[in-house]
């Protein structure tokens, strides 16, 4: 019997009835009963989803790693099973504090458990090998962006995932955070009229070290693909042209043709023009900012800070400083977007970004990184894509 039963049972004598309590009375009872009926169902829902977990294995123990282990580990509707990296004391040390069995190899992993999937958190030149590991075995993969460095490259893995017949999850967070849903939606369902242009900030906080921005990445590649992805999704469009430009704070990096900061000017073919301000470093905060302006009105999506207090007296308006950095900024996004793959292994549910919407981004990226060298204009007219499905429901 449920303590909502017993509590009532209990305390109903020791109500004193009389005309004017009787109200309150059935009130009383009304509210158990409901109550009841909340932890019935309750219980049963809980009691349904433990039926099912999927067991997944998580390649890769560095930061990004760390940041899906812990939001699978808290997740109910996953098991994870394995962690997985070429440095064995990393898979160790990741593994150990989520209850994990910490692999070398992903071929360890699958052979040690039954498994249903793979969360891939390694570096972009690894990808290719981990994917093809697990579609040979059966198993739908989650990835982080990019699936691959050009768009052959993923256009030929979507091929082998497909020949497999499983799915293969290409992690663009934008699309799972609540405040850039919620701005596509009002673009979607003609809120702000017809889109005429956006204004698009990515600046980047804390900036990484010297070292990493000399033989890191190149800035087109590492920061503009989440931002392309959205404002694509947004537009419901195709891009028609690119024109990319950029500069170096210092010297050091001037001198090593290294851009830390770079501006480039999306054409999209239904006219909309959009221009993506990116940035390595930015001193006051992790500077997230998308504006989509329309003929009837505009959708925006602003900055997070670390609270929401503002404080006002006589030296001004104050509030807390923006978020530190992509992890506290995007930590809900990241629990959805995992939420949403666990829909893939165990409901068979499709992922809402295709192959065709990466390898549109990667060539946006790509023609963003050649215009910056031709300093002209990259026209994507040869490209072939199929523009991204609109936000529903």
């Amino acid at each position: 019997m449920l303590i909502t039963q017993r509590f009532a049972r209990n305390f109903r004598p020791l109500l004193r009835i009389s005309s004017c309590d009787h109200d309150k009375l059935v009130l009383f009872d009304r509210c158990t009963k409901r109550t009841t009926k909340s932890f019935s169902s309750f219980s049963a829902n809980a009691t349904k989803k433990k039926s099912r977990r999927a067991k997944v294995a998580l390649v890769g123990s560095g930061r990004m790693g760390q940041i899906r282990a812990s939001l699978l580990y808290a997740n109910p509707r996953f098991d994870l099973t394995s962690v997985v990296d070429s440095n064995f004391e990393g898979a160790e040390l990741v593994a150990d504090k989520y209850s994990a069995e910490p692999f070398e190899t992903l071929f360890e992993a699958i052979n040690a458990d039954a498994l249903d999937g793979v969360i891939v958190s390694t570096p972009t030149f690894t990808h290719d090998a981990v994917i093809r590991e697990a579609a040979r075995h059966g198993l739908s993969v989650f990835t982080e962006k990019p699936v691959d460095d050009t768009a052959d490259k993923i256009d030929e893995i979507f091929k082998i995932c497909n020949s497999a017949g499983v799915s293969l999850c290409c992690g663009f967070q934008r699309r799972f955070e609540d405040s850039y849903v919620a701005a596509a939606k009002a673009v979607h369902e003609g809120q702000i009229g017809r889109p005429i242009s956006s204004s698009i900030v990515f600046a980047d906080h804390p900036c990484p070290p010297i070292e990493f921005l000399l033989t890191g990445g190149n800035i087109f590649s590492d920061l503009s693909a989440h931002d392309v992805d959205y404002i694509r999704w947004v537009l419901n469009d195709e891009v028609a042209s690119v024109f990319a430009t950029g500069t170096s704070s210092t010297k050091i990096l001037e001198d090593a043709g290294v851009h830390d900061n770079a501006t480039v000017v999306l054409k999209f073919q239904k006219g909309a023009v959009v221009t993506l301000f990116m940035s390595r470093s930015a001193s006051y905060g992790y500077d997230q900012r998308c504006e989509i302006f329309g003929d009837k009105g505009l959708a925006s999506v602003e900055n997070q800070h670390m609270n929401s207090t503002v404080l006002a007296d006589e030296n001004g308006i104050h509030r807390s400083p923006l978020k530190y950095s992509f992890p506290q900024r995007f930590n809900q996004a990241f629990a959805t977007e995992l939420d949403v793959f666990a829909d893939v292994l165990l409901d068979h549910a499709v992922w809402p970004i295709t192959g065709n919407d990466c390898i549109a981004v990667q060539k946006v990226s790509d023609a963003a990184r050649l215009s910056c060298e031709l300093g002209e204009v990259v026209e994507l007219d040869n490209y072939s894509t199929v523009a991204p499905a609109a936000v529903t429901g």
